[in-house]
């Protein structure tokens, strides 16, 4: 076969070790780096059949001091991919996002990424309604793009305990209702919604309880400390949560609350689906597209009324039993596991202009 390189090669990102499972069984050397200082060399050593496959571009210009530092990245990124599609690389690009969250050069952030949708060899979409999202800062040649879903967490992470253990462990009556965040706490990711919300519900819902777990830059917190609702117990982890512990939060939840804004698709979505969680989302053209019919998926209104629309989804949620929309969770996360996305990236690779039959 030959290397595949990946940008960033965050080792400790379940979805990357999961999406190459199959190329490497297969063959191929998968390897990559996590900055721009690491890819120039690394994207120099590749030859004629090897693949370069972006997924985050934020590396490359939002993590410069200054605007002109990072216009200096992103001339020597184009720089080295345009020298390595000469050699014959093939250059795989997956959207996750739009444009890198919260970038401090919005403009350079859609600059590369016009230039990927001009150089990919293909574009990999993992929500089939991504490059009509995409329009609103680039255009993606439809001819290049793949439709490549974003598996559950089945068999990955290890099983939930019970509800009743996982509730015991937190001091949680098996009446109280509660709802649940966990994931990485940035602002992109509507935590202010979600706090104004539950503060909201509480008035109609007795007890309730705010569950919220996932790394916080301590700036953030700050701010955050500040806005928690009155009066609703907070039972808060602000730091990451090992992958042993996180079944413990979701079983320990009625309701999981993803208030994202301008966001594509969710690893916190997909383990809601893995533990059997009904979750509320923002009715995002793209996510109600990819999701409307599912009967463990509520969708809020965004926009002005935000924090009230998710609080009424909170508690219409909270007042439906669980067990149906718990078993749709569980039997979606079990439609697309972990191999059936690895093996569907192998046949990818095999489609790959220059790389077919190899």
């Amino acid at each position: 076969m030959g290397v595949i390189h990946v940008f960033p090669d965050w080792r400790e990102n379940p979805y990357l070790n999961m999406l190459y499972l199959g190329a490497r069984a297969e063959g191929w050397q998968v390897d990559g780096s996590i900055d721009l200082p690491g890819l120039l060399p690394g994207l120099a050593g590749l030859r004629g059949g090897d693949v370069f496959h972006l997924h985050w571009t934020s590396p490359v210009c939002d993590a410069q001091a200054t605007a002109r530092d990072a216009r200096a990245a992103l001339d020597a990124f184009r720089g080295a991919v345009d020298a390595a599609l000469r050699e014959g690389v093939r250059l795989v690009w997956t959207i996750h996002n739009l444009v890198a969250h919260d970038s401090r050069y919005p403009d350079l952030e859609v600059e590369l990424a016009e230039f990927l949708a001009d150089r990919a060899t293909a574009v990999i979409q993992l929500n089939p309604c991504t490059v009509a999202a995409a329009r609103e800062f680039y255009l993606v040649p439809t001819h290049k793009v793949r439709t490549l879903r974003h598996a559950s967490y089945l068999g990955i992470y290890p099983p939930a305990p019970s509800r009743q253990d996982a509730r015991e462990s937190f001091d949680l009556a098996p009446t109280r209702r509660t709802v649940g965040f966990v994931g990485r706490i940035r602002p992109y990711k509507g935590i202010e919604t979600l706090l104004a919300a539950v503060g909201l519900a509480a008035r109609e819902v007795d007890g309730l309880t705010l569950l919220l777990a996932g790394r916080t830059d301590p700036a953030h917190k700050a701010e955050l400390d500040k806005l928690m609702p009155a009066g609703v117990p907070v039972v808060s982890r602000h730091s990451f949560v090992p992958d042993a512990d996180l079944g413990r939060w979701f079983s320990a939840c009625d309701v999981m609350a993803f208030p994202y804004q301008r966001i594509l698709n969710s690893g916190s979505l997909l383990l809601s689906a893995t533990y059997g969680k009904p979750c509320i989302l923002p009715a995002e053209p793209h996510l109600v597209g990819a999701l409307e019919g599912e009967d463990w998926v509520t969708f809020f209104s965004p926009g002005a009324r935000a924090a009230e629309s998710l609080a009424e989804a909170i508690v219409a949620a909270l007042g439906r039993p669980t067990s149906r929309p718990g078993r749709s969770a569980r039997r979606f996360a079990g439609e697309y596991t972990a191999y059936d996305m690895a093996w569907d990236y192998v046949r990818l690779l095999e489609e790959l202009p220059g790389l077919e039959g190899r």
